[in-house]
């Protein structure tokens, strides 16, 4: 249960900065202000609600802080990656952030002992809640909530951390969904005179951050066919992304669009399934 608490401090948080900015003074007060006010209504839920230990709670938002101190939010306005590395060190160093997040659910998941809750939630959800909310054990449904969260704004971050970088010079928006297509035909935007024919020579199209939707909302889709053992419909979205994918990938002579689409669709796909194991571990325990 602390583990999906965790995720959803985490998920919150990546939410809000990337829909609020954290460039222009302003925008970061903000910013800071939102979060606070989402983490403690976590916090209420967590303890008060599920009965977790005030220690435990804290430890999480501790985690969650770290997650937020080394990554950079990948925001859709963002028409290109930027060229200019972060300020700080520890935002330049690669996956290691993940790496850790995937350790301390790890240790969550398998070391944490179990706890009988009570609160306001356990309460509610023993008593009041429909019946497919109550026949759902609590720690699954805290985990899927905290899950979903996370693989809506925070599994972008993993995904553009785990690309290596320098391989094309317009990857950001490529790399958050795993692959190549985020040109889409369409009508020019208002006020944005970019068209693709300033990178392959085509006219008539926009540059559009479309994986930025695409990718959290394939996560959830795998995710939650997973979860009700649809594997058919799992392999089948699997197989259409490939195939929708397949003649960008095949036009393209130097062979970055494919490592990019395999490496960040292995890496989604895998976000996808573990957040689906976690919540089929807690329904069992």
């Amino acid at each position: 249960m602390l583990g999906g608490v965790l995720l959803a401090l985490i998920g919150t948080a990546d939410v809000v900065r990337t829909r609020t900015g954290t460039d222009a003074a302003p925008r970061r007060v903000l910013t800071v202000i939102v979060v606070l006010l989402l983490w403690i209504g976590v916090a209420v839920v967590a303890v008060p609600g599920l009965g977790l230990p005030v220690g435990a709670v804290a430890s999480a938002i501790v985690l969650a802080a770290l997650w937020i101190a080394t990554t950079t939010p990948v925001r859709p306005t963002d028409a290109r990656p930027s060229t200019t590395p972060p300020r700080v060190w520890w935002r330049r160093s690669g996956s290691w952030p993940s790496v850790l997040l995937a350790v301390a659910l790890a240790v969550l998941l398998l070391t944490v002992p179990s706890v009988d809750p009570s609160g306001f939630v356990v309460e509610w959800q023993r008593g009041s809640a429909p019946a497919f909310v109550a026949a759902v054990p609590l720690a699954a449904i805290v985990g899927g909530v905290g899950a979903a969260l996370f693989l809506v704004d925070s599994a972008n971050v993993v995904v553009a951390r785990a690309l290596p970088p320098g391989l094309s010079p317009d990857t950001v928006s490529q790399s958050v969904e795993g692959g190549p297509a985020w040109r889409l035909f369409a009508r020019r935007p208002r006020g944005d005179a970019r068209t693709a024919a300033d990178d392959d020579g085509s006219e008539g199209t926009v540059l559009l951050q479309g994986g930025r939707m695409i990718g959290p909302i394939e996560r959830l889709l795998l995710a939650g066919f997973s979860l009700v053992g649809a594997f058919p419909v799992v392999a089948a979205l699997i197989a259409a992304k490939g195939i929708v994918r397949f003649p960008e990938i095949r036009r393209e002579t130097t062979g970055y669009q494919a490592e990019y689409f395999l490496i960040g669709s292995l890496v989604s796909w895998a976000m996808a399934f573990a957040a689906a194991g976690m919540c089929w571990l807690l329904a069992q325990g």
